[in-house]
């Protein structure tokens, strides 16, 4: 179907601006949790991050190409996570948010005595994730990931192409929750060479810097580029507790 016949193209293009975000939370007192799960629900229907594409469930694809089980980018990506994670011992990972779980299956597949759990605000992804993957070692929950109080019990808390949709004050929120949670490491993608930090409304797309104001994550304990054709797009990783 031609995007623009479908009525949640409109929607998310309504509901995807500073302006209209603003009006319904102050106006109409639509909270934070709600615009949140309106707008990642409206990306999803569209298959936004995939250029509105059909979604096939049966082959769920829809966390955009960044995140293509194919590419040289996500096998350099396992690679190095895989190398991060016996040389440090994890044993569970908390995915913040999980998505299709196209890639990290791949991961998790060859590190099969890990216990991972995966979060994403999306609940039809959620679903189709626990229905194809989800077993004693593998599990998935619908969570708006911005009102967890804690990410304790967890070895590794991993947000990948997370922070870059969200407010810096919603950033700022998750950094401070993870810095005090029971948690060994946590690791974020960051764009260490970026000089300026914008702020969007929620389901925009920006480029972030986790090294540089307002975030000062400076005490890197191990990174490695994501991109081996270098967009200066890391995942930065931080020891939370030994």
């Amino acid at each position: 179907m031609n995007k623009r016949l479908n009525i949640y193209y409109w929607l998310r293009k309504f509901f995807v601006t500073k302006v209209v975000q603003k009006i319904l939370n102050k106006i109409f007192f639509l909270d934070q949790t709600f615009l949140r799960k309106t707008v990642f629900f409206l990306i999803y229907k569209t298959n936004h991050w995939n250029k509105y594409k059909p979604i096939d469930k049966k082959d769920l694809l829809v966390s955009g190409p960044g995140s293509n089980p194919n590419t040289e980018q996500i096998k350099n990506l396992i690679i190095n996570l895989n190398n991060f994670i016996k040389r440090n011992d994890i044993r569970s990972i908390l995915d913040l948010p999980c998505g299709d779980f196209a890639w990290m299956r791949h991961l998790i597949e060859i590190n099969n005595n890990i216990q991972y759990t995966g979060f994403d605000i999306v609940e039809e992804v959620i679903k189709v994730n626990n229905y194809k993957y989800s077993s004693n070692n593998i599990k998935f929950f619908s969570k708006d990931i911005l009102n967890e109080k804690n990410f304790d019990g967890h070895d590794l808390v991993f947000v990948r192409d997370f922070f870059i949709h969200i407010s810096i004050n919603e950033i700022l929120k998750v950094l401070d929750m993870l810095k005090k949670s029971k948690v060994k490491f946590f690791a974020c993608t960051s764009y260490n060479d970026i000089k300026f930090n914008a702020d969007i409304a929620i389901g925009k797309h920006r480029k972030i810097n986790l090294l540089i104001e307002p975030f000062n994550l400076t005490e890197v304990f191990f990174k490695f580029s994501e991109n081996k054709l270098n967009d200066n797009k890391y995942i930065n990783f931080y020891k939370i507790q030994s």
